[in-house]
């Protein structure tokens, strides 16, 4: 059976299957009759395989990339947060097709650190940091103006922003600037998109 990912492909094929079976002489007709869920099955569209091909997650990965660039090369329009929101989401949908490719169990949430562990991936200080920062982008702060309790709020601006800023000082003044090294550039997420490619595709290739 041909897996097919995508709702388009269900569509045309189950279309194919009702064409069929509208053809078909209404004593047969009885005897076919199918429901939604079988004709899913039939077509490879189902939950368990849909869900259990690595590839789909990537291609869904994918497209959360895509648009992450498209808002931060704008010149028109570049909002920060739908960009970070859409560069997270796009790491977690990558590093879930990862562990799937591993064939590796994970939980169903957004902490990214988590998942680096569970498919084994290293990464520097100014890594960590960076998806710390983008885990609590997708769970709240690129959603919504606070999160459900007031401890989050004030861990995220007192510890977690915290190791994205530089300040500095001299004899008469102080200023505070983003550390390039750990703040989600373009270039950071860009780069540690390509690390977890290069792990996927060496997951994917060890398993065949």
């Amino acid at each position: 059976m041909v897996l097919h990912r995508d709702a388009f492909s269900f569509v045309s094929l189950t279309a194919m299957v009702l064409v069929s079976f509208a053809v078909t002489p209404f004593k047969s007709r009885r005897e076919l009759s199918l429901s939604k869920k079988k004709v899913r099955k039939l077509t490879g569209f189902n939950f368990f395989d849909i869900g259990s091909d690595p590839e789909n997650w990537v291609a869904r990965a994918r497209e959360f990339r895509d648009v992450a660039e498209l808002i931060a090369k704008s010149a028109e329009y570049s909002p920060p947060i739908p960009y970070y929101y859409n560069a997270g989401l796009s790491l977690e949908l990558l590093l879930k097709a990862i562990a799937i490719a591993q064939e590796k169990e994970f939980e169903t949430n957004h902490r990214l650190n988590d998942l680096c562990k569970i498919v084994g991936m290293e990464l520097s200080k100014d890594q960590e940091a960076t998806i710390e920062l983008l885990s609590e982008i997708i769970v709240w702060s690129g959603r919504y103006p606070i999160p459900k309790k007031e401890g989050r709020w004030d861990n995220y601006y007192d510890v977690i922003l915290e190791k994205h800023i530089v300040r500095e000082q001299d004899v008469n003044a102080s200023r505070a600037i983003a550390n390039r090294a750990r703040f989600p550039t373009l270039q950071n997420y860009l780069a540690f998109w390509e690390k977890c490619e290069s792990l996927f595709e060496s997951s994917k290739h060890s398993k065949a």
